[in-house]
């Protein structure tokens, strides 16, 4: 049986413009809105039969926030019904997760925007909440530096 994860995942960037590099079975790109600059990554195990979409906050947790950090995510994640919010706790990195078990790998071009979308939608709509709480409760404004870490301006 012909898999066609993959094939899926370059369709559906491609026909969106999204400028990628692609390492085996995992594609990255960035996005940008005025909130932020976002990291996604998609992960597309055809051997698995598995379609994962992670979308990168360009901050990490601090440890002496990981506590305060954890209980909003999942205050956050119980209200969403696909996906979720994860904390790495080995580098506090931030992201949203969508995972999608295809069937001898056969999933359509909507399936895979649909799930993108979904990513990109939950970084964005949450994004001021958990930057709210990640820095101490108030509206912050950011200016990004190119690598993965973020400064305040």
């Amino acid at each position: 049986m012909k898999r066609n994860i993959s094939n899926a995942v370059k369709t559906v960037l491609e026909a969106l413009e999204l400028h990628y590099s692609h390492d085996g079975c995992i594609y990255h790109f960035g996005i940008s809105d005025e909130m932020a600059d976002f990291t996604i990554r998609i992960i597309a195990e055809e051997e698995r039969d598995l379609l994962m979409i992670i979308g990168y906050y360009p901050v990490k947790v601090p440890e002496e926030n990981m506590d305060t950090m954890c209980r909003a995510i999942n205050t956050i994640n119980y209200s969403i019904s696909v996906g979720a919010f994860v904390i790495d706790p080995e580098d506090g990195e931030i992201a949203f997760r969508i995972a999608q078990n295809t069937e001898g790998g056969a999933i359509s071009g909507d399936a895979v925007r649909m799930c993108l979308m979904q990513v990109i939608s939950h970084l964005t709509d949450n994004y001021q909440e958990v930057m709210e709480t990640l820095f101490g409760g108030s509206r912050m404004n950011f200016s990004f530096a190119p690598e993965k870490d973020a400064t305040l301006s």
